[in-house]
């Protein structure tokens, strides 16, 4: 029923936007390093849709760094969003109809009337969308944030490259770019939007001293590589990852073999050679030629092990997880977390503890989780190794640059959805989030919202509003958040109750920090 709910608001999300741009009021041109741009007033905001930060990646400049967007000569029309990244429409039936295509390299501006019209420059959030860096978009599956922007925040939604399109690299290709960023062009998309927001983001309103990157999943692993990615150092003053797994035992890497993750450039060659192309100095032209549909038919039959971003030597110089213990992420506050059940990420799929392992002996795993059936334990690993282990691994190293981070659980299931939901599935707090529990697509849940349900959305939205505005969650009215201690170990439950607490299973988690440790130890 949810997945019905799901696809129902997604349809309507667009047909309110179509309806409201028909009523909105058309706003003077705004002056941009790239042209001037028009827009609408709409909801008591700013709204710009489908702004170029970079020139289109296709052509000679598929599996290049983003290159500068052109300067249009003319008004850019900025009232409709522009395509989306392209991604398989068998995992997202529900983008048929919608512009796809490689010019996808746009975003999505949102500012407070006050702000826009000459007031006080307001604070900045940006989102990084997810879907496992395979599919999304700044305008989906989100919805618009029309609710935040009016708490005093000018918001920012962007299109990355997704799939093998935005992680990819082959041995030829990258002899045939000496010198020149690798593999990780979503993560170096994110950088240009970030760069893009620097330069043009006061003509909105939007202060670009105050920036906040935050995102969920796909999104919240995208916040902790832009931490640890010197090319962001200095583009945001504030991060928020929402269930972004991190691996602590090793990133994927570049090139080589005999890891326990296929390399990016294997990977690369692999997929090559199923269309018949060699490792040869005519590699890169024929790889420019296929086409997208080509691209994304083989991705269907044959996904990748891991499409997170990768370990280049550059873009990313090594894993998260040692820049971080290192003291190399970008010294700015920190505020992290996970749901409750992230392990529904997995959906009926009959997970295996094995899986996960590698060939690592499962027992010390199984005393761990004594009690629990094999099935049982193995969703129960996935979600603590992959999400709330290493959210906490990292809030726990944010003293390492003097910079204060918040540790929190969601577990918040709408009034009348708790007797069939046990608890808060991966995504099911984006809705509260961005506070909207209405029409335009982010509301999950089988029934209308109820008071409750829209109170606590408020709640959620002020902690991460005053943390955009202040660099502190906290603020009147709402529950005292610790900053995160290891040695306190406490997080803030975002539930029916909000309270403080130490984290479930911590015995579970301490065998996972002895993990990660003897992980770090190793060259």
């Amino acid at each position: 029923m949810r997945t019905l709910h799901r696809l129902c608001g997604l349809v309507l999300l667009w047909l309110v936007t179509a309806s409201a741009v028909a009523n909105a009021a058309t706003l003077p041109p705004v002056a941009t390093q790239s042209g001037d741009v028009q827009g609408l007033m709409q909801d008591g905001v700013a709204v710009f849709r489908g702004l170029p930060y970079a020139a289109a990646p296709e052509g000679d400049l598929r599996w290049r760094a983003p290159q500068p967007a052109p300067r249009h000569k003319t008004v850019f029309d900025a009232t409709s969003f522009g395509p989306v990244c392209p991604q398989s429409q068998r995992a997202s039936p529900y983008l048929a109809g919608v512009p796809m295509g490689e010019d996808c390299l746009r975003l999505n501006v949102y500012a407070p009337a006050a702000a826009f019209a000459g007031g006080a420059r307001v604070p900045v959030m940006l989102w990084i969308h997810g879907g496992s860096f395979r599919w999304g978009a700044g305008s989906w599956p989100d919805g618009e944030p029309f609710v935040l922007a009016n708490q005093g925040v000018a918001v920012v939604t962007i299109n990355y490259r997704l799939g093998r399109l935005g992680l990819f690299a082959h041995p030829a290709l990258s002899a045939s770019m000496p010198g020149e960023p690798l593999a990780n062009y979503a993560l170096m998309d994110q950088i240009a939007a970030l760069r893009w927001v620097r330069d043009n983001i006061a003509a909105f309103g939007g202060d670009p001293a105050r920036v906040t990157v935050f995102g969920q999943s796909a999104g919240g692993v995208s916040v902790t590589a832009l931490m640890a990615a010197p090319d962001a150092r200095g583009l945001f003053s504030g991060a928020i990852a929402q269930s972004g797994a991190a691996r602590i035992e090793g990133d994927r890497q570049l090139r080589g073999t005999g890891g326990p993750i296929e390399s990016l450039e294997s990977d690369g060659l692999r997929m090559a050679k199923s269309f018949g192309i060699a490792n040869d100095a005519a590699a890169p032209a024929k790889l420019h030629a296929l086409s997208v549909a080509d691209l994304l038919a083989y991705s269907e039959k044959e996904f990748p092990n891991s499409m997170n971003p990768v370990v280049d030597g550059r873009v990313m110089p090594n894993d998260i997880s040692r820049i971080f213990r290192a003291g190399q992420q970008q010294p700015v506050p920190f505020l992290s977390g996970t749901v409750d059940r992230e392990e529904s990420l997995l959906g009926p799929y009959p997970f295996k503890l094995v899986d996960m392992l590698r060939g690592a002996d499962p027992e010390p795993v199984r005393a761990a989780y004594a009690g629990l059936d094999e099935a049982t334990l193995a969703k129960a690993f996935f979600a603590d190794s992959l999400f709330r282990g290493p959210a906490r691994f990292l809030a726990g190293e944010m003293p390492r640059v003097s910079k204060p981070a918040w540790l929190y659980v969601f577990s918040y299931v709408g009034e009348k959805q708790r007797a069939s939901a046990p608890g808060a599935a991966h995504s099911d707090d984006v809705a509260f989030v961005f506070g909207d529990l209405g029409l335009r697509g982010r509301w999950r849940g089988d029934a209308p919202p109820t008071a409750a349900d829209r109170n606590m959305a408020t709640t959620v939205m002020s902690y991460w509003v005053n943390f955009a505005k202040h660099g502190n969650p906290n603020g009147p009215g709402l529950t005292t958040w610790p900053p995160y201690q290891r040695v306190s170990d406490q997080l803030l439950e975002l539930g029916p109750t909000i309270s403080v607490r130490k984290p479930e299973r911590e015995a579970v988690l301490r065998f996972l920090d002895r993990g990660y440790e003897a992980a770090l130890r190793m060259p």
